[in-house]
């Protein structure tokens, strides 16, 4: 079901992409994660990101934009692998949703993947700077009992 759900997925976005560059990206922030482990509470640890994303434009006013982010706090270092579609509400405001895959790099002996929804929002300050908030919370993980959610709220550099 999995494999058929990230085909299916990979197909569509393959799809909608005329693959006409907009632009390489590279973006730093701080993040909260927030972590659930079932019967023992939750606990957030503040941290901060950094990586880089390449947006696509589509057929429609929609853009496509894949991200590769690591994710620092004290306890828990992961890869980030945000797959947003952004939509313009004006020239300089967008909204973002989309699905984000994450593999844990540390605190588990052979690591773990996850896969969340993110949702969001993005000002373009200029042609180049932009800055963005996303909160993502989880909707499947390999670890039983562990839920991690993320908020993050940084600033980019766009390539053009």
């Amino acid at each position: 079901m999995r494999k058929l759900f990230i085909c299916c997925l990979f197909s569509l976005t393959i799809s909608t992409i005329s693959f006409a560059q907009e632009g390489f990206a590279v973006k730093a922030g701080i993040n909260n994660v927030t972590l659930d482990l079932d019967g023992f509470g939750s606990e957030s640890e503040l941290g901060f990101f950094l990586g880089g994303s390449y947006t696509f434009e589509t057929n429609c006013a929609v853009q496509i934009e894949p991200s590769v982010l690591v994710s620092i706090v004290d306890d828990l270092t992961a890869l980030y692998i945000p797959v947003m579609a952004k939509y313009p509400i004006s020239d300089q405001f967008n909204i973002q949703a989309g699905p984000q895959i994450n593999y844990l790099l540390e605190d588990v002996d052979q690591g773990a993947f996850g896969l969340d929804l993110g949702v969001g929002a993005g000002f373009d300050i200029d042609a180049n700077w932009f800055v963005e908030a996303r909160y993502a919370f989880e909707i499947v993980r390999d670890l039983d009992g562990l839920n991690i959610n993320t908020l993050t709220a940084g600033v980019g550099y766009r390539f053009n």
